[in-house]
Formats: structure tokens, C-alpha cells, sequence
């Protein structure tokens, strides 16, 4: 199952100072938690989840949350999002259902075409209830199946009303009498199974309703029905477990791994029967109460049972209330940076992403003592300019002019500019101004304070060239045999070098000095380009593992050549064959590693994906750069000689 999820651990939040969670601390929370799925992403634009199979499901629910938490449908992580969804499209019931929301809450007019063919999918699993596809049915699934068959219904698309009759005679048949829901028949009844069996009954309700195919009769059974399980829930009501009633231990699997996914069940509940209380419990408040206070420092939620992505996009959907008609797509709120010290040389304050806005908020007491005008007292310093800086870098990010033959009054200095990847940056406006009664040009500098900001919304070049490389890899085109010298463990086998994702791949053992990989087509397949792509603990740990800094590349056992690789680009190495090769066999061995800080697997080093290429544009761009160094040094060499002459 896709969906499986931990209990907040180790390293949470420290509890608030009151009960209840204040909206700014719950805004913060979902913030946060956005952020930490958006540095999350890999380079191909997935999100890793633990079962390998589900990773566009993943990448489907990590875009639904970020759209739902304000996140634009234009951000670079969606766009990206939604080209690997489009290369690589959900094939199971949970993931089709997840993509199907994504695509609908980014835009359903626009991926209309997408919407339909996932719909026709998703209902190939259909049969009482639904399936994986194939194999036995049940409730979860069946939830999903549901809320898949909603957004399709949202889009334009129809359903017929037997499908969704099904759907509610299967859960019906599987409710007990005292009004919960189990797994499958025979199973146990929880807060989780109660919480989808309630919501496959409304939205089915709904869906009947809306097409004038419901009975008054069946509306009665369905209603009974689902005020019985709301009644379950809250006479079983809790936030900190997945509720069983019946079990002895309060840590048992079911009830700790499923919890996360049972609280968004709440939310979905909440939001399709419009209920605020079950019974006397205020179901927001318990649930916001418990998440805000257990999130954990870096965002996300879940440890114990790792899965933190699907856990950190059920704790935002709940805080969010994303099921809710008027819930998601408002933006999220602007990042702003500083504070006004009058202790300070200056003040500056940025806001934005990208672009980023920044500006001198205010002028320094002892600034002004020293550097206003005598007969100016009040109007302003006289300012040549205003640098933002790289304050790690020393760049030159943006300028603003002033005027130093009068006080700058109320000016601002206010500029805008990009910042050239994404993650965090540290920026210091240093302002140049002119003395008291100086007639020779003098500048004395001020300096602000030193402020740290988060930028997300870059689109690198790197992360363009990925979304290209989707459909560029001539290996896709066969299936490949991999072997390699060694391997950390099961989790990063040869073979995930070839599996259409970055989040999982090869990585040798520690010990292995002198590691290598080598694939062979089923079929050969010709090429002018070897492409590596990084292998990471996670995309925000890059440094936690070795990484690739030499490595010597085979075709057909043959050497080709040695290639220097940058062990800190998060972007694929693009290695060029001196023409194009029918490619029966590749090897590449790694003869140099960039040590990482992770003591376990500081030495070991592998990769994300190898592709083969077929790049005309990459080989003219080098045969042009080779014809320029060529011609430079040409012109060097005739220079020395007339050097020499002129002597």
C-alpha cells in the first residue's frame, strides 16, 4: 500500500505555550511542510516514495498538497511534476487517483487529455469495488477509486451511475453493525476504514444526487448509514492513533503506521458531509492541535515507519482542510525577511522568490548622526548607491542609484533580482554614502545586517535539461541487463539504474575502492552521449553519500575515454563518444569519489540513471567550442611570433 505512515517521532516541535494552535502557527505548519516537500523533489521532478511502484503516485500527491497548500500551478515544481507524470504515467489505483487530483487542481481544462485516458485507467480496476488492478478489492482502494471518479466527474467526464452504485453496495456490505468499517470482510475495524467507508458513501451520494439517479429510499440507507459511522468515529474519536477499540496494544502496526492517512480520512469526512463535530470533538481543532505540536523541525511528519512524503502531505491536506469546497488556491503567503534594528548601520528587508524584492527599510540611529547634512537633519542621508550582495560569494545580485547631491528623503533603494538556484542564500545590502560637507567624491560604507532567505521558485538549467531528457534516452526503447562491481544493500541495486526514476538508484558498497556498472541492451542501440545523473540520500542531503568525481567509460569493451564529473552539480553529466556507436555494452567505473559526511556510506559513490543519447545539438555546440579554442589559440600563437619579431 502506498500510503504507509509513521507517527511523529523524535526531534518534533516543541509544544505551544497554549492548547490550542493559533492560525499563524497553523499557517506556519503548513508552510513548512510545503517547503519540505518542495526541496524534496528529485532532479527528474519525482518525489521518492519507500515502494519503488508508486512513484507517480507520490509525485501525484506531493502536487495535489502543493497546489492545495497556494503553491502556483506555474511554479517550477509543478511544471516539473507534471512532465514526469506525462513520461511516466500512474499504472495503480492509489496513483492514478492522487494524479487525477493533481491534474484537476492544477488545471482541468488543460490536461483534459490526461484526465480521460487516467480516468478510463483507474476504471479498468474497478469491479465491485476496486482493486490494485488485479488482485483482491478493498475499502482503501476503493476510497480512492472514488475520489478519483469525483475529479473526473469535476472535468467533464461522465460515470455511470452503476459503477458508483457498486461502489456503495460494496461498502455497505463490508460496515458492521455497530457503524465502522474494516479493511476487507473479516479484518479489523478502525478509525482509518471507518473514515473511508463514510467518505465512499458521500461521494457517492453526491454523485448520485447530482444525476437524479438517487432513490429516497436509498438516500435514507446511505444517510443511516454514514451518520452511524460518524457516530463510530466519535465515540472511538482520538488524533494521536489510528483507532481500534478492540486492540491491546496502543502501538500496534495498524494503529501507528496508518495514523496520519487516518487523520486526512477525517479531514475528507469533514469536508464532504460539511461537519465541523463529530459528536461532541471538535475534529479540526484536535487534529491541527496534535500535528502543529508533533511536526517535526525540518517540516515534514513521520519517522517511525518512514514514508515522510505521504506523511507530509496528509498533515498539510488536514491543516489546509483540502477537501473542503472553498479550501486550497489561495496564495501562499509572502515570504518577508527582516526587522528594523535602529542599532544598525541600516535596515533591509526582502519579500518575494523569484524575483526577490529587497529595499532599506530604515537608516541606523548613529548613521544618521553621522551622515546627515547639518542643515539637513531629518531629510535623509546623501546616497550614491545601494549594492545587494552575495554575502557568501561577494556578487553583485542588484544596484540602486541614489542621487549624493541631495538627502534621499523617504527613498527606498528598492530593486528586484533572481537568485540562480534554488535553497537557501544569505544577502547584505551595502549602501555607499557621502560624507558631511565632502566636495571630493568620498563614500563611506554602511552595511545591513546579514539575511538568510528561502528561494523555491527557480527553474536552473539543469532542472530544464531534465524535463527535455524525459523522451530523449534511446534506452527505453529496450530493456537492459546491470551488473556491478558491488552494492550498499537491496535498496540500491544495478538494476535501479534503469528504472525511469531518480529516486531510487546504484550505489556501491563503501569498501568497494574502485567501483563500476555496466548495462547491456537487449538490443543495441546507437548513441553519441553517455548520461549520468547523481545519485543522493535525498536531494536536500547531497552531501550525505560520496559522489562520482572521475570515472572511465567502456563501450563495447572498448575505453573511451576519462571524464571529470563536478561532485557538486545537482544536474547529469553529459559525457560525448568521440562519433556515434552502435552501443552493445557499456561500463562505467568510478576512479575517484567525493567523500560525503554520512559515516555509513561516506565512500560509497553510484548513480540515479544512466541514459544513452542521441545529441546533434550537443555535438555542434562542441565542435563549435573546439573551433574557437582552436581558433584562440591560433591567434596566440601568431601574437607570440610577432612578439618575437618585433624584437
Amino acid at each position: 500500500m502506498l500510503f504507509a505512515v509513521a507517527t511523529a517521532g523524535a526531534h518534533a516541535r516543541p509544544a505551544a505555550a497554549r492548547e490550542d494552535a493559533t492560525q499563524q502557527q497553523i499557517e506556519d505548519a503548513i508552510n513548512n511542510g510545503a517547503n519540505y516537500l518542495l526541496k524534496r523533489q528529485q532532479l527528474d521532478g519525482s518525489w521518492r516514495p519507500d515502494e519503488h511502484k508508486y512513484v507517480s503516485g507520490q509525485t501525484g500527491l506531493a502536487m495535489y498538497t502543493l497546489i492545495k497548500s497556494g503553491v502556483s500551478p506555474r511554479h517550477p515544481s509543478i511544471l516539473r511534476g507534471l512532465a514526469y507524470l506525462r513520461a511516466h504515467p500512474p499504472r495503480h489505483t492509489y496513483g492514478i487517483a492522487c494524479c487525477l487530483m493533481a491534474l484537476h487542481a492544477a488545471d482541468p481544462t488543460q490536461h483534459m487529455e490526461e484526465i480521460a485516458t487516467w480516468t478510463e485507467l483507474l476504471l479498468e480496476c474497478q469491479g465491485q469495488g476496486f482493486s490494485y488492478p488485479g488482485g483482491h478489492e478493498d475499502l482503501s482502494l476503493t476510497q480512492y477509486g472514488c475520489l478519483g471518479m469525483r475529479v473526473a466527474e469535476a472535468s467533464g467526464l461522465e460515470i455511470s451511475s452503476k459503477i458508483w452504485e457498486q461502489c456503495i453496495d460494496y461498502a455497505l456490505n463490508i460496515q458492521r453493525d455497530d457503524g465502522s468499517f474494516s479493511y476487507k470482510q473479516g479484518t479489523v475495524a478502525t478509525g482509518s476504514m471507518t473514515a473511508a467507508g463514510v467518505a465512499i458513501l458521500e461521494l457517492g451520494r453526491q454523485a448520485l444526487e447530482a444525476k437524479g439517479d438517487l432513490s429516497k429510499r436509498d438516500a435514507r440507507v446511505i444517510s443511516t448509514a454514514i451518520d452511524e459511522g460518524i457516530d463510530w468515529l466519535a465515540a472511538n474519536m482520538r488524533v494521536d492513533r489510528n483507532p481500534d477499540p478492540a486492540s491491546q496494544n496502543d502501538n500496534a502496526g495498524h494503529m501507528t503506521r496508518w495514523h496520519l492517512y487516518y487523520l486526512y480520512g477525517l479531514e475528507r469526512v469533514g469536508g464532504l458531509t460539511g461537519r465541523a463535530e463529530f459528536g461532541p470533538h471538535d475534529w479540526y481543532k484536535q487534529a491541527s492541535n496534535y500535528l502543529v505540536k508533533n511536526q517535526h523541525e525540518t517540516g515534514r511528519w513521520g519517522t517511525a515507519h518512514g514514508e515522510t512524503h505521504p506523511g507530509t502531505c496528509f498533515g498539510v491536506l488536514v491543516l489546509k482542510r483540502a477537501t473542503s469546497p472553498t479550501s486550497g488556491l489561495k496564495p501562499r503567503g509572502a515570504k518577508s525577511y527582516g526587522t528594523d534594528d535602529p542599532e544598525k548601520p541600516l535596515s533591509m528587508r526582502i519579500t518575494g522568490d523569484t524575483p526577490l524584492t529587497a529595499w532599506v527599510s530604515s537608516w541606523g540611529d548613529r548613521s544618521r548622526e553621522q551622515h546627515e547634512w547639518d542643515k539637513e537633519i531629518g531629510k535623509g542621508l546623501r546616497v550614491w548607491r545601494v549594492d545587494y550582495v552575495n554575502a557568501d560569494t561577494g556578487e553583485v545580485l542588484a544596484s540602486a542609484e541614489g542621487d549624493p547631491q541631495k538627502p534621499a528623503r523617504g527613498e527606498r533603494f528598492a530593486t528586484q533580482f533572481s537568485m540562480p538556484r534554488p535553497g537557501k542564500h544569505r544577502i547584505v545590502a551595502r549602501a555607499y554614502v557621502r560624507p558631511i560637507d565632502d566636495d571630493e567624491g568620498e563614500q563611506v560604507e554602511l552595511s545591513s545586517p546579514t539575511l538568510e532567505v528561502l528561494v523555491d521558485g527557480v527553474m536552473t538549467p539543469s532542472m530544464r535539461e531534465a524535463i527535455r531528457d524525459l523522451e530523449r534516452d534511446e534506452l527505453d526503447k529496450t530493456r537492459s541487463t546491470c551488473r556491478a562491481s558491488s552494492v550498499a544493500n537491496n535498496k540500491h541495486g544495478a538494476r535501479f539504474v534503469r528504472d525511469g526514476s531518480h529516486g531510487h538508484g546504484w550505489l556501491s558498497a563503501p569498501n568497494d575502492a574502485q567501483p563500476w556498472i555496466s548495462l547491456e541492451p537487449d538490443r543495441p542501440q546507437r548513441a553519441d552521449h553517455v548520461v549520468l545523473s547523481p545519485y543522493y540520500k535525498a536531494p536536500d542531503s547531497r552531501t550525505a553519500w560520496g559522489r562520482a568525481k572521475r570515472v572511465l567509460v567502456e563501450v563495447n569493451r572498448a575505453e573511451v575515454g576519462e571524464f571529470e564529473l563536478d561532485p557538486d552539480l545537482f544536474g547529469k553529466a553529459y559525457l560525448p563518444l568521440p562519433k556515434t556507436k552502435v552501443i552493445r555494452e557499456l561500463k562505467v567505473t568510478i576512479l575517484e569519489i567525493a567523500p560525503g559526511t554520512d559515516g555509513g556510506h561516506k565512500n560509497a559513490a553510484g548513480f540515479a540513471e544512466i541514459e544513452l543519447q542521441r545529441r546533434p545539438d550537443l555535438v555542434k555546440q562542441r565542435k563549435a567550442e573546439e573551433k574557437a579554442q582552436r581558433k584562440a589559440a591560433a591567434e596566440a600563437a601568431a601574437a607570440a611570433r610577432a612578439k618575437r619579431k618585433a624584437r
